[in-house]
């Protein structure tokens, strides 16, 4: 997994693309950005991101490790409404 850059793209950048055989940029905080016209170039439109390098596993390992904390959240706060009567 490498570090996140800063990524420009002429279209909408899908969050997360399949690039080669087991490879994917993900891509996050992902803007569209209005340029307005200035001498010699009209306006534009392009969008910027923040993207890096993944494999696919390990992407399954982080989507592993983002159910788990998800449940575990839902576990201690159904634990904190039955200690408070509310279940």
């Amino acid at each position: 997994m490498k570090e996140w850059t800063k990524e420009r793209c002429s279209e909408e950048p899908q969050e997360l693309q399949l690039v080669a055989d087991g490879i994917c940029i993900q891509r996050k905080n992902i803007k569209k950005v209005q340029h307005e016209a200035t001498e010699g170039m009209e306006a534009y439109t392009d969008w910027e991101c923040d993207s890096r390098e993944i494999t696919v596993s390990e992407y399954q390992m982080l989507e592993s490790i983002k159910q788990i904390n998800t449940d575990k959240a839902i576990d201690d706060y159904t634990a904190q409404l039955i200690e408070e009567g509310l279940l």
